[in-house]
């Protein structure tokens, strides 16, 4: 997560928490209270609401959590990717390239695995099992779709 969308939202409502902090530490001890006590599904919709009423109190909107949230997905999203392209460097010599009857390819590797049709400009990509989508046909992607297919040019068919 990026430090600085943290650093910035309580920069922004620190003024917020100074002024009501004595209903934000009511509300920290009822939480607590509440998950002492209460042992059931009607504990957590408690909590939801207090937390939910201790937000709208503190002037701290949705729209704000929302930002922070979706910035939060996005650099785990482009964490995950990078992540992905430096796995297509290291395993795009080891990746097996298939060509499909349909008009398509497949390269698989042991936690890549990367589909599409053979004259188009995108392709679908999993990540060790997880669907990244579809990307476009970047330098990385074609790197290690060409890899694959020169290791399978380059292996000598196995004698019965």
């Amino acid at each position: 997560m990026d430090k600085g969308v943290w650093t910035e939202f309580l920069e922004h409502n620190w003024h917020i928490v100074q002024d009501n902090w004595l209903y934000i530490l009511i509300g920290l001890v009822l939480l607590l209270v509440i998950l002492k006590v209460v042992r059931t599904l009607i504990k957590w919709l408690i909590v939801i609401v207090v937390i939910a009423g201790l937000l709208i109190y503190s002037g701290i909107s949705f729209e704000q959590v929302g930002k922070v949230v979706t910035q939060a997905k996005d650099d785990a999203i482009n964490k995950v990717q990078s992540e992905a392209l430096n796995m297509m460097i290291k395993e795009g010599r080891d990746a097996q390239y298939t060509s499909n009857a349909d008009g398509t390819f497949s390269v698989t590797s042991s936690n890549l695995e990367v589909k599409g049709p053979f004259d188009g400009d995108k392709v679908k990509v999993w990540f060790q099992g997880m669907s990244l989508g579809e990307w476009s046909m970047g330098d990385t992607v074609k790197k290690y779709i060409e890899g694959a297919k020169g290791s399978a040019v380059t292996q000598s068919p196995q004698s019965p």
